[in-house]
């Protein structure tokens, strides 16, 4: 792994007070009238504090009691949906995440709400403390009382959202494009093959996108390109957007919100995670993800407002706005994806538009896609991982703006108002997938994270940190599909 990995997972179904771990954490559900069902209550505490009205179970509810030793955290999972569930044991583990060691109680939950509880647990176990100079309590194992489950595919799915989390959240002077290349090789070593366009070849193969977005800065952009082949047939392609740091270029972004522009890379951030748990589990389908890294900067050099490039596929771009570079460097890639790896389907994730933000809030990302199967399935993944997504009109009326704005070009990249805003740049994407089975993730609020403080879910990391969204979702899809 990059900086962290998630703790190390046993099964322990001994006597939970004679466990190493010095806290347990216990789920408890509501039944049908709302009164929490007992569970784990040595010495009738937790039974008591229920009759006084000191513990309801509803969703992040938690009693914390010292029993024999032990530190117990009853955490409230409401009538025990699955979101219910990660919600309410992540927010216990964060209760008890001082400890090195936590048992989690779940003999008497269902193997699928159990193995959603472990998975909320560990992704709440995450803190990135690698850049700090001491480092945090945290917990480093977790034992789970129960035999039946799926410990395996759990974790390799955490490990690719800590991946995820560590690669968007990563300083921008710790992962510029060409040292995400390195250390993308390094990891994928021995479980995918991974190819490095670097600036020379981007140039010499006209990746108009790429090149002109990073060249502003000394450190130049790659494509990584990342084959994962555990089926037959042609690959389905992940596209993520990974601007490294994004300023806006000549369009500089105001001073309020350039701080967090280090998690512009979180699509291509989730790319790598979903790919890393792909071959983690053994997936049984070809992927490719593509993985164009640059930073916006402006300089001497930069592109600017009133160029026109030359995108992969032939496409000359107007640029009317330096800071709306996420779907040249997308548009190269899905081009690419579509006539070069002649890919099954694409599906690209980008923190694209503020304008999806407003639409849907920092918890929500907006799915553009014309393939009836690509939204139900989506939709339905997104419905099962509790990673929130919400259909959006590609809507045919609004392709004018894309050539009336564009006063020499073939298009231009940015829209003539806000009006419409992540409309036209879903519409200004699909061209580049010529046909192919695509979607467009819109993931600039939950990908991003930092403007969902106080609301957003335990499992998530605090201090607004990119939360690796997409990684699970997509997994749940491609799982469904394998």
């Amino acid at each position: 792994m990059l900086y962290t990995q998630p703790p190390a997972v046993e099964v322990y179904t001994g006597d939970p007070f004679s466990s190493p771990c010095k806290a347990i954490v216990v789920p408890v559900m509501q039944d049908e009238t709302g009164r929490p069902v007992v569970a784990l209550d040595r010495g009738g505490r937790l039974a008591e504090s229920i009759s006084l009205g000191l513990f309801k179970g509803e969703v992040g509810n938690l009693l914390e009691i010292a029993v024999e030793g032990k530190v117990l955290v009853y955490a409230g999972i409401g009538k025990g949906e699955l979101e219910q569930v990660r919600r309410g044991v992540a927010a216990g583990t964060r209760r008890a995440s001082d400890k090195d060691c936590l048992l989690l109680y779940l003999s008497h939950l269902t193997a699928e709400a159990a193995s959603e509880a472990l998975l909320a647990s560990l992704l709440a176990s995450y803190r990135l403390d690698y850049f700090r100079s001491s480092r945090e309590n945290k917990i480093s194992k977790l034992l789970v009382s129960r035999e039946d489950l799926d410990l395996k595919r759990i974790s390799s799915i955490a490990e690719g959202v800590y991946l995820a989390r560590d690669v968007a959240n990563a300083p921008p002077h710790e992962l510029p494009p060409a040292r995400l290349a390195e250390r993308v090789a390094e990891l994928f070593r021995g479980a995918a093959e991974v190819e490095v366009f670097d600036f020379q070849r981007l140039l010499r193969e006209g990746f108009g996108g790429i090149v002109n977005v990073g060249m502003g800065s000394e450190e130049k952009p790659v494509l990584i390109v990342v084959k994962y082949r555990g089926g037959e047939g042609r690959p389905i392609a992940l596209v993520g957007k990974t601007v490294v740091f994004d300023s806006g270029g000549i369009n500089l972004k105001p001073g309020d919100s350039i701080v967090y522009m280090r998690s512009d890379k979180a699509g291509g951030a989730a790319v790598l995670g979903i790919i890393w748990s792909a071959a983690r589990m053994g997936l049984k389908l070809n992927l490719v993800g593509l993985v164009p890294a640059v930073i916006n900067v402006p300089s001497g050099s930069s592109y600017l407002p009133s160029d026109v490039i030359r995108l992969w596929d032939g496409t000359k771009v107007e640029i009317n706005n330096t800071d709306a570079e996420g779907r040249l460097i997308i548009g190269d890639a899905i081009a690419y994806a579509a006539k070069a790896l002649d890919a099954e389907e694409i599906i690209d994730l980008a923190t694209l538009t503020g304008a999806i933000v407003v639409a849907l809030g920092p918890l929500v990302a907006g799915l553009f896609t014309r393939d009836a199967r690509l939204r139900d399935s989506l939709l339905d993944s997104a419905a099962r991982t509790g990673e929130k997504l919400w259909p959006m009109p590609l809507e045919d009326d609004y392709k004018p703006w894309l050539t009336k704005n564009a006063l020499v070009g073939d298009v231009a990249n940015s829209a003539p108002s806000r009006a419409g805003a992540a409309i036209y740049a879903a519409l200004f994407l699909e061209r580049f997938a010529h046909g192919k089975p695509y979607a467009h993730l819109d993931i600039a609020g939950p990908g991003m994270g930092y403007e969902a403080s106080g609301i957003a879910p335990a499992y998530w990391p605090d201090k607004s940190l990119a939360p690796g969204y997409g990684v699970r979702l997509i997994l749940d899809y491609l799982m469904r599909r394998g």
